[in-house]
């Protein structure tokens, strides 16, 4: 018997009472008005806090690390 990975989709789940929410690459890229790849780039070298999930290291990152990541950029403390 084959089993299958049940997995949620978390672009789409985000109930307001289960605890934060996660955003995906995606999602960070729009709201930081960046290119993905950019986005790949500052959770690698550290610059963006990210959790990777699954098996294939999925990025996902915190709302407010990303709002505090927006803060330091328009600052310009951020070199792309």
């Amino acid at each position: 018997m084959v089993s299958s990975a049940v997995g949620i989709n978390l672009g789409a789940y985000n109930h307001a009472n289960d605890g934060p929410s996660l955003m995906t690459v995606a999602q960070v890229a729009r709201r930081l008005s960046a290119h993905p790849h950019s986005v790949r780039r500052w959770a690698d070298s550290g610059l963006l806090s990210c959790y990777r999930i699954g098996f294939r290291g999925d990025r996902r990152f915190k709302q407010e690390d990303v709002e505090a990541f927006l803060v330091t950029r328009r600052n310009g403390s951020v070199n792309e």
